[in-house]
Parts: structure tokens; sequence; C-alpha cells
């Protein structure tokens, strides 16, 4: 990169690095929600739902734009029960309604999933989880911190207020201390590299962000040091730390000056980490980056692009975003 990439390029940068890196690792694995019918790449759950986080962050804008207060963990997860909706998960008679948003019409936004996540299970039940009384304890995997990244891209937003903002989402399906943990960590280095801070300053800013949590988890303060979990840790280890690590790793080794090549790289060491590990390499790259790191033969087979030009555009008007 020789040139600093705008907050709009980083905003777009995070949500079309993101999805691209799921849906890219997904094909890779051979998975059957790698491609559309046509060949082309698809959105993941983390793709899927981290569009939800960003038009949740757009409501919330647009409400405050105009003088009235919305409740930022409350949206969320309303966004949440409007994508279950949209994937067929049965919603009980206590969850509240939600208005309809352009994002519930676009197909590429809500393909329906061929395997739904196991935590699925915490929208379905109606309830709202919280940071005090978050649902699915038992939920451990890096799903949370994939989809909650966008919650960093608002510009001027308190770094100690996107923490609180990740714990809320994540807490909406996950309750496992790791992975909230996770959330916030992601949440926060991609709030710091939407400020300019390179990957490393990024990931340093998560470092601090967990470090001032009430009681942080050892592996994720590990894996926010690039740490492999896989050969020390035990078998039941959460699964969020060793995701998250696996990114961490790969975004550090992609070098201060970043190329499409670069990112491509990075995003396939992933590929034995998982989806939600490219992901959230591809959040932290794209922010740092801007859009135009995402290498253009993968952009242009992503199904979303175009959604996520739209959703990219809109965030960054509502939150003033003048670059």
């Amino acid at each position: 990169m020789t040139s600093t990439p705008s907050i709009r390029a980083r905003i777009h940068g995070c949500l079309l690095g993101l999805a691209t890196a799921e849906a890219v690792v997904l094909e890779e694995a051979g998975s059957a929600h790698g491609r559309t019918d046509d060949g082309r790449l698809a959105l993941g759950v983390s793709g899927q739902l981290a569009l939800y986080t960003a038009d949740a962050l757009v409501e919330v804008l647009e409400w405050a734009n105009r003088g009235v207060y919305a409740d930022q963990a409350a949206t969320l997860w309303l966004a949440a029960l409007r994508w279950a909706a949209g994937q067929g998960v049965p919603l009980p008679p206590s969850a509240p309604p939600a208005q309809p948003r352009w994002i519930d019409s676009e197909p590429a936004a809500v393909r329906p999933l061929p395997v739904r996540p196991s935590w699925v299970a915490s929208l379905a039940s109606g309830e709202m989880g919280t940071a005090g009384r978050p649902l699915g304890p038992a939920f451990d995997d890096a799903a949370a911190a994939a989809r909650t990244a966008p919650l960093g891209l608002i510009p001027g937003t308190p770094s100690s207020a996107v923490l609180t903002m990740a714990a809320e989402g994540a807490s909406l399906t996950h309750g496992h201390p790791d992975a909230v943990q996770a959330s916030v960590a992601v949440a926060s280095a991609v709030h710091a590299a939407l400020g300019g801070s390179d990957v490393s300053e990024a990931v340093d800013a998560a470092k601090a962000a967990v470090a001032g949590l009430r009681s942080p988890e050892q592996d994720i303060v590990d894996a926010l040091a690039g740490a492999s979990t896989s050969d020390t840790a035990p078998p039941a280890a959460a699964r969020a730390s060793q995701s998250l690590a696996a990114a961490v790793r790969a975004a550090l080794g992609a070098g201060e000056v970043g190329g499409p090549e670069a990112f491509r790289r990075a995003v396939l060491k992933t590929s034995d980490a998982g989806a939600e590990a490219a992901a959230i390499t591809g959040a932290l790259l794209g922010t740092a980056w801007g859009n135009e790191i995402v290498p253009s033969d993968w952009a242009e087979r992503l199904d979303a692009s175009a959604v996520i030009g739209r959703m990219a555009t809109m965030l960054a008007d509502a939150a003033g975003a003048l670059e």
C-alpha cells in the first residue's frame, strides 16, 4: 500500500475482507455453502451476520442523527432475530417483532445455510442474552467474534463503548467467556485499525482491552500474542481462542505494507483453522489496508459484493465519515 486508506475505504475493507475471506476458505474446504448455484462465492454465516451487525449500527446512527436514542444491544438482537427468521428458524411468540429492512430482501445476505450452527438455539429461545446474563454458555467458537467485528467501525466511538457493544453483541448467542472476550478483542482491534493503527498496533489495542476486563481469559491473552494453542491446550480448550490465535498470526505475518497478494496469503494461511479465523483475518487486514486490498478475482466472484458496497456506504454516511 502506498497511500493511507480513507475511513470509508476501511469500513468497506472490513466488511468485504471479512466476507470474502470466509467465503474463500469455505470453498477451499468443500463446504456445501461455499458456492452459489452459478459457481460464485457465497456468504457464510459470519459474512451474513456481519452485514446484519452493520445494519443494526446504521439503524442506531440513523435514529441518533434524528435526535432519538436507540438501544444498541436491543437493536443488534432484533437484527439477529430478523436474520434467524430469514433462515427459517422458528421463533416463539415471546420474540419481539422487528420491522423489516432492505437487507432482509437481499438474496445474498439471507441465503439459507445448509447446516445451521448450534448457537442459533440462543436466538430461537426468544430471549435476549446480555453481558450480565449471556445465553449459550457452552458455545465457545469464534462465530460471535467474527460477526461483531463491524462494531469497531464507528469513527470517534470511545474504546470503552466498543468493548461494551462487543460483549453485549456476543452474549446474544455465546455465553462462554472465551467467545465473549474474543469478540471484545476483534472489535477493539478493528476500531484501532479504523483510527489508523497498523495491524501490530491494533492487536496491541485488543490486548489492552482484554487485559482491562475483570477476569481476562489467559488463552485469549495468549492468542493475542499470536501463540499457538493447538499444541499446548487441552482437548476441551475453547475454539474461540484457537481461531483468534490463527487469525492474529496470519494478520501479523502479512507484513506492514500490504497488497492483495499479502491479503491472499494471509487468508489462505488460516485455511486449516477454519472459516471463522479467516473472517477475522480478513476483517483486520481489510480495515487496516482498505477495500482495495481484497484480491479483485476474489471480490468479483463474491455474490454479495454489491450488497456489501451499499452497506459500507450507508454505514459511512450514517457515521458522518467525510473521507
